[in-house]
């Protein structure tokens, strides 16, 4: 499978497609596939909270649900709740819940509609920088999972220097698409990489314990009955620590473009990624096209200047040579 197919294949971009179209075999001239009547309403908060955002530098502090209900021209504020809900099938947390071997989502103490509909938002305002970031991948059929994490660090700087508030949003989160990409390149493929055995059986996000209520609301609940905190995940943690960092070098910088965010972070990302090395008949047709220039260079030199390349030039020679006899 080429490398953009798998990218195709992961959790948020399974939620992303389901959430804006539903299958219709009778429209054949759209591939069977028909926008949902909800992706309006959807679309219509997303960017009624970026102007938002735009408005307060990039904080949801004293945003309230009603106004922002409003200001999207809905006349219930539940129905954002049903949007984005982790309970409704259709918002981007309930399919990460149910879709995704790593925890991309986790309910945290505290968690408001808003924090979901920006993680929504986040997704959906980066989702063109992805789509050309993977149609660059497939015309220049880049394979070398390096080169794919490396050209996604500068898509993702480049979506947060245009989308500056709403990249702020959220202490810096990166979208979680990009996440979920970024782990696909580390794990070589692999949806669950190596950490995905440390995850206890499948079931709902954790729910953190409320100081001096059990799950019903009455008393505390026994230290033996508490739900334990869920294992850390070390690779999700280093990839959205890395992210975070980008979009935070990106949004906070100025007068620099996405190839300085990639240098300032690269020895992250190589920690991360492992860079392929070149294969032997790459180095073979490398070192015989420059020993075929000096076997037509080197007679045309007078005498003196053969020397003194034969001063420099014959250690290193006779220390590579002496590398590949010690591999027969």
């Amino acid at each position: 499978m080429r490398l953009t197919g798998e990218l195709e294949e992961t959790a948020v971009a399974g939620w992303y497609r389901s959430a804006r179209f539903r299958p219709d075999p009778a429209r054949r001239e759209s591939g069977g596939l028909v926008q949902r009547l909800n992706w309006q309403t959807r679309t219509r908060y997303y960017e009624t909270l970026v102007d938002q955002l735009r408005a307060t530098g990039g904080t949801t502090d004293g945003l309230a649900r009603d106004e922002l209900a409003a200001a999207a021209g809905q006349r219930r504020p539940s129905t954002l709740y049903y949007l984005v809900s982790p309970r409704s099938p259709g918002s981007l947390a309930g399919a990460l819940v149910a879709a995704s071997p790593r925890r991309l989502y986790e309910k945290q103490r505290g968690e408001r509609v808003l924090d979901l509909l920006v993680a929504e938002t986040k997704v959906w305002s980066y989702w063109p920088h992805r789509e050309g970031w993977l149609g660059a991948l497939d015309d220049l059929t880049v394979a070398d999972r390096w080169l794919a994490a490396a050209s996604l660090i500068r898509v993702v700087a480049d979506w947060a220097m245009c989308s500056r508030s709403l990249a702020t949003a959220a202490s810096f989160a990166p979208p979680v698409a990009a996440v979920e990409d970024l782990l696909r390149l580390a794990d070589g493929g692999q949806p669950g990489g190596a950490a995905a055995g440390d995850r206890p059986g499948a079931g709902g996000p954790a729910v953190p314990a409320v100081p001096g209520a059990d799950r019903a609301g009455g008393r505390e609940a026994p230290p033996a009955a508490r739900r334990p905190a869920p294992p850390v995940d070390p690779g999700l943690a280093a990839v959205t620590a890395l992210l975070t960092t980008v979009v935070r070098t990106a949004v906070e910088s100025s007068g620099i473009g996405p190839a300085f965010v990639l240098a300032a972070v690269h020895p992250s990302l190589t920690s991360l990624v492992s860079v392929a090395g070149p294969g032997t008949e790459k180095i073979t047709a490398e070192v015989a096209d420059v020993m075929t220039q000096l076997e037509h260079q080197l007679p045309r030199l007078a005498a003196d200047d053969r020397v003194r390349i034969a001063d420099e030039l014959a250690p290193r020679l006779r220390a590579v040579l002496t590398l590949l006899a010690e591999g027969r």
